[in-house]
């Protein structure tokens, strides 16, 4: 089984991920932080990327 497998099946539980891998909690944890803080970056940089149109559409004259 694989991290995304396990992240997919147990969610954000770090003792059923480490239990299905066979690694330590830590380890789980570490790797849902991982996993989190790219969700939130790419979350972050696809807002980023719908404003511009937005800023740019709102400075053009009517």
């Amino acid at each position: 089984m694989t991290f995304s497998e396990a992240y997919a099946l147990h969610g954000p539980d770090t003792i059923a991920i480490s239990e299905a891998l066979g690694i330590r909690e830590h380890e789980a944890d570490r790797l849902i932080n991982e996993r989190m803080d790219r969700k939130y970056a790419d979350k972050v940089e696809n807002l980023r990327r719908s404003a511009e149109p937005r800023e740019i559409r709102a400075r053009r004259p009517a």
